[in-house]
């Protein structure tokens, strides 16, 4: 007969050391993913609703992750000639349509990398200028507004559609009065200058 003859931290002592290891390492990649995804959160709850996508673009200026992903989208839409797509990133205070003057540099998105330039906000820190030159050289002015400036909430939108609010139409423009009719107690003298009769 053989016998087997073990030391005292063979296999016993082993054992009882791997599980100990193995939950630490559970527990590290737990942590780990609980940050990450409070990360990914707190990211997802700062832009809470702006449209995000993924399309090439070189960015000029100095964009959150939310403005860039927005105009990364606008572009998206716009070479795809996505009406609702273009509809989702406009500015909806008030309402839109989306019209062929929208989607005139649908072409020209298709072209090629396009470049998005970032101005700095010069009076309002809700509405930053942008300047998009495409591959073939054309070039757009538009801008993008964050909602909270018309009483909606924090998330950013392009400036693009056509107004479609029906709501009723604001007071009459002012007109001049009539001429003060003339006072019949007045002496022929002061009816043509004007001045009150005694």
């Amino acid at each position: 007969m053989n016998w087997v003859i073990r030391s005292p931290g063979s296999m016993p002592g082993r054992r009882q050391r791997r599980p100990v290891v193995t939950m630490a390492v559970v527990a590290a990649v737990a942590v780990f993913g609980a940050v990450w995804l409070g990360h990914a959160a707190w990211a997802a709850y700062k832009s809470r609703t702006t449209p995000s996508c993924s399309w090439p673009l070189r960015i000029l200026g100095k964009p959150s992750a939310a403005q860039a992903g927005l105009v990364r989208c606008y572009l998206r839409a716009l070479a795809g000639h996505d009406t609702g797509g273009l509809g989702a990133v406009a500015d909806y205070m008030p309402p839109v349509r989306i019209t062929r003057a929208d989607l005139a540099h649908s072409a020209d998105a298709r072209s090629g990398l396009a470049t998005a330039t970032f101005l700095p906000a010069d009076v309002d820190i809700a509405y930053m200028p942008l300047i998009i030159r495409y591959a073939d050289g054309a070039t757009d002015r538009l801008g993008i507004e964050n909602m909270i400036a018309m009483g909606g909430p924090n998330t950013w939108r392009m400036t693009i559609g056509t107004d479609v609010s029906h709501g009723p139409p604001g007071p009459a423009p002012a007109t001049a009065a009539p001429p003060p009719a003339p006072n019949p107690l007045a002496s022929p003298a002061q009816q043509g200058t004007g001045q009150p009769g005694n």
